[in-house]
């Protein structure tokens, strides 16, 4: 048994339905007087909505409803979902009325098949407010940018209290020290000094959002037969999954059935 797998060629049980198109996902799962929803999307990366006339729509037959964030209930920050994952009302925004990014969900609309879903988007009218954006992350820390998001534009950790006034170490599970604080969504600028100090072809170097030193790094860097000295940038690379993201729920003999794309099983229920 130990070697059954481990350093073993197998073939998943799953993968002759997949490459052949037979296996079933959310977007194949079917009820009886099931809606189809579509959503609006924000063609701007930063506005407010500023009007919305849904009476076109509203008038298409077959258009059932028509839902925007006013009547969600809204993200509850700082709700614990699972074990360590923490709502944010930073990210987990189903609609919204300011549209952080271009392609965020500004209403959802609800119909008896796909083709009536969509032509009823079409024919909503909105009126757009744009704002200031940030799509480069070091641009953001110029002063006076705009930022990626309302409340900042880097992540970053609660400061550490005055030497002195530290309090007691948080406990956690067993008695073993708390984590550290949760990062938060700030604004943090650099200086003008700052990029002008930079060499060419290079970062700044500002303040940094988080830094970790293990060791005494200027003597070790002394010691080193080679030292490289440049920046690097690397970008988020996301994983591109087979499945359509969507999800089907209904009720059936007082339970819930949820059909959804999701590799966070625990997270999702």
């Amino acid at each position: 048994m130990a070697t059954k797998l481990v350093g073993q060629n197998y073939t998943t049980p799953d993968i002759v339905a997949k490459v052949t198109g037979k296996a079933k996902y959310a977007e194949d799962f079917r009820a009886e007087g099931m809606l189809f929803a579509k959503l609006l999307l924000s063609p701007m990366p930063h506005a407010r909505v500023v009007r919305i006339d849904t009476s076109a729509a509203e008038a298409l037959p077959g258009v059932k409803a028509i839902l925007t964030v006013d009547d969600l209930p809204g993200a509850q920050a700082g709700a614990e979902i699972a074990e360590n994952v923490r709502a944010s009302a930073v990210t987990e925004r189903g609609l919204t009325n300011e549209p952080m990014y271009e392609g965020e969900p500004i209403l959802a609309v609800a119909a008896v098949d796909e083709i009536t879903a969509a032509e009823a988007v079409e024919k909503i009218q909105i009126e757009y407010e744009p704002l200031p954006f940030a799509v480069d992350p070091i641009a953001s820390l110029r002063p006076g940018s705009a930022n990626a998001r309302t409340t900042g534009n880097v992540w970053m950790r609660p400061p550490a209290p005055p030497a002195g006034q530290a309090p007691a170490a948080p406990q956690g599970r067993g008695g073993a020290p708390a984590a550290p604080p949760r990062p938060e969504v700030q604004e943090m600028k650099w200086t003008d000094a700052d990029f002008a100090a930079a060499p060419e072809g290079q970062m700044p170097m500002g303040q940094s959002a988080d830094e970790w030193t293990v060791g005494d790094v200027e003597a070790e860097l002394k010691n080193a037969a080679l030292v490289i000295d440049r920046t690097w940038v690397g970008q988020n690379t996301s994983h591109q999954v087979l499945e359509p993201r969507s999800a089907m729920a209904y009720w059936q003999n007082n339970k819930l059935y949820l059909h959804a794309g999701t590799h966070s099983t625990v997270q999702t229920v």
